[in-house]
Formats: C-alpha cells, structure tokens, sequence
C-alpha cells in the first residue's frame, strides 16, 4: 500500500472553480484543520489552485510524519506541547523524502523519532521542493496553534508559537543565489536544432508512432519555441484564438472555466496579449487542424487547439498538462544533449534569441524600449523587472565577450611568459 494514508482530491465546483481538500484515504473524509487552513489562509487570499494544493502537500507530509508516531496535533498544541527542536529536525528530515515513489510493508513497524535522527534519510527531492513544504509546515502549525489557543493563550504561548514557526523557516535549506555558474537556462543553437529534429515528423529519432500524434507533438514544440509562451498558456489555446487573416494569435485568460473538463485547469499567469504568427507557423496550425485534429474522436465538439489522440474516455479532449510533460520527457529522452529539457526552457530560449536579435540590429531600439517590447510579447506587466530572470545567459556570453574585448585592448600578454 501506499506510505501515507492521506492524499489531496481536486475536483471542479459548477461554478467551474478549482478546489481541492486534503482527505482520509480509507474513509475518504476531508481532514477538518488542513482544509479550514488552505480555505482561509490560501483560497480566501485569492490564491491559485495550484498554490493550495502546494500548502496541502506540504501539510500532507507533517500530518504523514505524525501519523506515523502516533502523535494527535490538536491534542498537543490544546496542552501547548509544540514541536521541540529534535522534532523539528526529524521532521525536515523527513521533507527531503520522494512519496510519491516510497511504498512500506503493511507490517513494518513505526520507527521512533530518535531512531529517524541517528538514521538520516538520502536525500530524494530538491531543495526547492523541501523550502515549499517546511514554509506551509511552519505556516500551517502557527496557525494551528493560534486559532486552538486564542482564548486562551498568554504572551509566553504566543511567543513559543512564534519560536515554534521560526524554528521551522530556520531548517529550510539556504540558496543565497550566489552560485550563478550553469543556471543560465534556455536551449543552446546546437541543442535546438536537435529538437527540431527529433519531432519532425517522419524523423527517424522521433519518439512518437503516429503520424497524427508527431504533427501535434511537433506543432507544440513550434509554438513553445517560436512564442516563448508558458505551458499553460500553450494548453489553454482555442482555434477561435488564431486569426488566421491577420496572422496572430491571442493568448487569453480563463480562469475557472466551466467548459474546461480538466481538473488541474492550466492556467494563464501573465497579462492577455495578441501575438503575431509567422507564415509557416499559420501552416503548420492550420495543417494540424485540418488534416489531423478534425479527424481526431470527439475533437469537433471541443475549442482548445491541442488534443488528446489516445482512444479512451479523455480522446478529444483538450491536452492535460500530464500529457504535455509526458511529450517533453520522451523528446528529453530521444538526444543525450536534451536530458534535462523541460517546457519553460523553451521560454528562456526564446527572451535569449529575443535578446540575440536585438544585439544584431543596426537601428536597435533603447534598452528601455526593448524591455518593453519583451515585456509585451511575454506578458509582463511593464518595469516588472520579470525580464532580468529570462535572460541570465545572454547576459553572461556579453559579459565574457566584452571582458575578453577589454584585456585585448589593456595590455599585451608578454609572448615569452611560461606557465610554472
């Protein structure tokens, strides 16, 4: 079975707005605090669905490690027992841990705190994701504490809550940002023209059987490469978004769309915006509508561009964000130079081919102007300062340019110097 018995349940209300709660896998009842938690503190802020669903994983793996000892949340913090530092340390330990992949014997036995102390768990997610759940854990616990004592705590429980929740955001782990070497992100021209390879069609490295399916996979490609727009700007597209007189296409947002069946709904992060579309990706979008798409079960009856070709009950619909990272593992797969390719690397590739061809103009706008127009085409709400994110190895290729410019013109090296 699996190693926890609580699991998060999505699910789409009539109003066609996304909710999740935190539920009981054998009763299949919500958890009562978790879910009053991420309704008042997450939905009720006017927080995404995605970010509730962040707070319950993290709450998920604290209730999982106190399910595991036996220890009632409630009942502690009523008695104002709050978590002691070796209990905090155990439970950061135990954030570094993969559930998703770890399973258990029925029988095996609990382990005690002290023995998860003496025996520290590999380390099995990033840092990133360990940050995200003892940010929610300490959130969550303060709150906790607070609502169950606020009638009758004291200055002295009020500061061991705040210590309490200190002691957590103090375990997280430390990423100054100082580090900058390899996080330039986006494809280099070497690694582009490999994907573009492997998902034309007819290729023989492209990783998908059908015809149908490789024009789909290559046209999702084209248009996370060419438009640098993100994932779920990509899936939420409709073929009444392309205007096919004018060659543009518009990105929209819908958020809790009714018509929408998808219950993690992908959602449009940035501002709507009216693209311009390059010829030969027109065609290719109109080529995939009317000779494959239209084909395609169920797909007429649906707006969103991309669809899902695999018969089965989902055939016709639009693209699940599951799908889509599924397509980018198998092209990741294809060529040891895109192992680690994913979706929103297409983003970073095209702010750096943006900031390449504005380098290469004669007549090229103000660095002000620039910025801008980037900020237009992404979706950026203007002097977010969004950009500077996008382009980090642009930034550094000039950088190193203009340094080794500089040495040239400062001094000649001596032509006689030996290395020691």
């Amino acid at each position: 079975m699996l190693f926890r018995k609580f699991q998060i349940k999505s699910f789409v209300m009539q109003s066609g707005e996304r909710y999740c709660l935190l539920i009981d896998k054998a009763t299949g009842m919500p958890l009562f605090y978790p879910n009053l938690f991420v309704t008042t503190q997450v939905r009720n802020h006017s927080k995404s669905v995605a970010m509730m669903e962040a707070a319950l994983s993290g709450i998920n793996v604290l209730q999982s490690f106190c399910d595991e000892r036996g220890i009632d949340l409630t009942d502690r913090f009523l008695k104002r027992e709050f978590f002691l530092h070796g209990e905090m340390d155990a439970i950061r330990d135990y954030c570094q841990q993969d559930f998703g992949k770890r399973r258990t014997d029925s029988l095996e036995k609990v382990r005690s705190i002290t023995s998860r102390v003496k025996q520290k768990p590999t380390r099995k997610i990033g840092l990133t994701s360990e940050y995200k759940r003892l940010t929610h854990i300490a959130k969550y616990a303060a709150w906790l504490a607070t609502i169950l004592l606020e009638r009758t705590g004291d200055r002295k429980t009020s500061q061991d809550i705040a210590d309490m929740k200190k002691g957590f955001e103090s375990r997280r782990p430390s990423n100054k940002g100082r580090n900058q070497v390899g996080r330039e992100k986006g494809l280099t021209h070497e690694q582009e023209v490999a994907l573009l390879d492997i998902v034309r069609p007819g290729s023989e490295r492209n990783p998908f059987e059908d015809e149908a399916t490789q024009v789909r996979n290559q046209l999702l490609i084209l248009l996370l490469l060419h438009l640098g727009i993100r994932s779920g700007e990509l899936l939420n597209i409709r073929v009444s978004d392309i205007d096919w007189l004018n060659n543009q296409i518009v990105i929209a947002r819908r958020a809790d769309e009714k018509d929408d069946p998808r219950r993690r709904q992908p959602l449009v992060k940035t501002l709507d915006r009216r693209i311009p579309l390059k010829d030969t990706l027109v065609q290719a979008i109109h080529n995939y509508v009317i000779h494959f798409r239209r084909k395609v079960p169920g797909a007429r009856k649906r707006e969103y561009l991309l669809v899902t070709h695999k018969a089965g009950p989902t055939q016709g619909q639009a693209m699940s964000r599951s799908t889509l990272v599924k397509v980018i593992n198998m092209v990741a797969e294809a060529d040891p130079s895109l192992s680690s390719l994913h979706a929103h690397e297409l983003r970073h590739t095209w702010n750096n081919r943006y900031s390449e061809y504005m380098d290469t103009k004669m007549d090229a706008p103000t660095p002000e102007e620039q910025e801008s127009q980037r900020s237009y085409l992404q979706g950026w709400k203007p002097d977010s300062g969004t950009a500077a994110t996008y382009t980090k190895r642009f930034t550094r290729e000039k950088a190193i340019e203009a340094g080794l410019k500089l040495q040239d013109g400062i001094a000649r090296v001596p032509e006689n110097l030996q290395n020691d």
